[in-house]
């Protein structure tokens, strides 16, 4: 089969219900997509807890992924407020699809830093801002709101869950790949654990497909030999072009 991906094996590492679209679109590329999710997503243990957050009045609510957008929707007694910001264009999407279609975005890239670039999030001094998010995640964001002057609530509305897989599963999906799509640090962090002593030096010399250049450091310090390729902005389309870079 002929496309930019022929012959080239990837190894697809997102939640199951996030990499369908990707895994179609390398195949379409004439590549072999290996299915691991690493992480699945799940509503938060006790949804009704963060009910009452969200019905609180905030200045400025902001959704930091697609799952944000997911798990918040149903937990709802109020509507989307007018100003509201996603860290990306997909979750932007998600968000125009609920009925929210003037999210702020970042101007360039899809990250908190980029996000915080907005001239919308220059001046917060006194304001309510309200995170949308899931459980542990960084609070890089959260930081810099603070330190800016607003008053910062997190919503977690969602949950990761490392999935087990059998020693010899990992190995042999790791034979098989070329290059590896990890867009999370916890991700990649329990892909190392999962993967066999014996295997752990080849892992480390597989070239990586990553979203972000926080993940590009992540997998220097956890030792992976070559310059992670970095997306920036995600997109299936970018992650599927970076795996046939040389």
């Amino acid at each position: 089969m002929s496309g930019a991906l022929a012959g080239v094996r990837v190894l697809v590492t997102r939640p199951a219900h996030q990499a369908e679209a990707l895994c179609r679109m390398i195949e379409a590329e004439g590549g072999t997509a290996i299915r691991l999710p690493l992480l699945a997503i799940e509503p938060r243990a006790n949804p009704a807890d963060v009910k009452p957050k969200l019905a609180q009045p905030h200045d400025f609510w902001i959704f930091t992924s697609t799952n944000a957008v997911r798990y918040a929707l149903p937990l709802l007694t109020v509507p989307l407020p007018e100003r509201i910001a996603a860290i990306g264009a997909a979750t932007a999407a998600a968000l125009a699809a609920a009925g929210a279609a003037n999210a702020t975005v970042p101007m360039a890239g899809a990250s908190s830093a980029a996000l915080l670039a907005s001239p919308e999030l220059a001046e917060l001094n006194g304001r309510r801002v309200l995170i949308v998010t899931g459980e542990e995640g960084l609070t890089t964001l959260e930081d810099e709101l603070v330190a800016r002057g607003a008053t910062v609530t997190r919503a977690e509305v969602y949950r990761r869950i490392a999935l087990p897989y059998p020693p010899d599963s990992v190995s042999a999906a790791l034979r098989r790949s070329d290059v590896l799509i990890v867009t999370s640090g916890q991700a990649l962090e329990h892909l190392l654990r999962l993967t066999p002593p014996e295997m752990r030096k080849a892992l480390l010399k597989k070239p990586l497909v990553v979203p972000s250049a926080r993940m590009l450091e992540k997998a220097h310090d956890l030792g992976f030999a070559l310059p992670a390729r970095v997306v920036d902005p995600v997109s299936d389309v970018a992650l599927t072009a970076a795996c046939a870079a040389p």
